[in-house]
Order: structure tokens, then sequence, then C-alpha cells
């Protein structure tokens, strides 16, 4: 990927508030979502996810593990479309307390049976003022079968 298309959607990964989170049910079904990442793991290779467990997002991960992230910057008219896979991780994925990290919302929230969710990038898409800059698997980060 060109230096600064990977530098734009790295910027909009990082300012992003919210992602629009597209999984595939057991029957092939899309739920999509909206949801905020947590700020210590933006980046164009990860990013975190704060849901509950009962979500119809954290039963999905058990029919696939495929997935989609997408967000749309309005000043620029640019959006970031990322493919890749979702799992649960525990945490020891954390330097410190995961809690920590939740936005006022999140913490409102208050899930019973919280959960957070690592998706893996394998391929991004940027477009700008309606025209693909790029599209490009990223072999280093695709996870290993």
């Amino acid at each position: 990927m060109h230096h600064t298309t990977r530098q734009a959607a790295l910027h909009m990964i990082q300012t992003a508030p919210v992602f629009t989170l597209a999984t595939v049910d057991a029957n092939q079904f899309p739920t999509m979502v909206a949801l905020s990442p947590l700020p210590s793991s933006r980046s164009l290779e990860r990013m975190l996810f704060y849901t509950s467990r009962q979500t119809t997002t954290a039963q999905n991960i058990q029919a696939s593990k495929r997935a989609c992230l997408f967000c749309y910057d309005v000043e620029s008219y640019s959006s970031v479309l990322l493919k890749g896979r979702l799992s649960f991780v525990g945490n020891d994925a954390f330097e410190q307390d995961w809690h920590l990290e939740l936005n006022d919302f999140q913490r409102q929230l208050a899930y019973k049976d919280p959960v957070i969710l690592q998706f893996q990038t394998s391929a991004i898409k940027v477009r700008k003022m309606m025209q693909l800059d790029h599209l490009e698997l990223i072999d280093e980060f695709r996870p290993k079968p």
C-alpha cells in the first residue's frame, strides 16, 4: 500500500469515534453493529472492542470469525474498509486493567458478561472523494490457518 494511503487509513482508524462491524451468523446472514474501539490498540493491524458475550456479534464468532470494519470521515469524504478476523481476548492482552480504557458510554453499558473482541486485519480498502485508492492484502497481518 502506498505510504500516503497507509497514512490516511491509519489516521481514520485512530480518529474515528465509531466503526460499523459486520459479522455473519450460522446461516450466513449479515449482522451490523456500531462499536467504539478501545483507544490502546488502534492500528492497521488490530483493534479491540468492548461488548457483551450475549450480543449477536459475540455469538456470530462461534459460526465464523470473518468480519469487516467500516468507518467514514465526513470532512474529507473518505472511508476505510477493513477485512479480517474477530476473536475473544483475555486480560493478558493488556498491560493494565482494560476497564480503565472504557469511555464514558462503554462504562454506562455495564455489561454483566463483558468480553473484549480483537479484530485482526487481512486487507484494507481506502476511498477518498469516491475514488478507490488501493486494495491490498496485508500478508504479515493475516492470521495463520
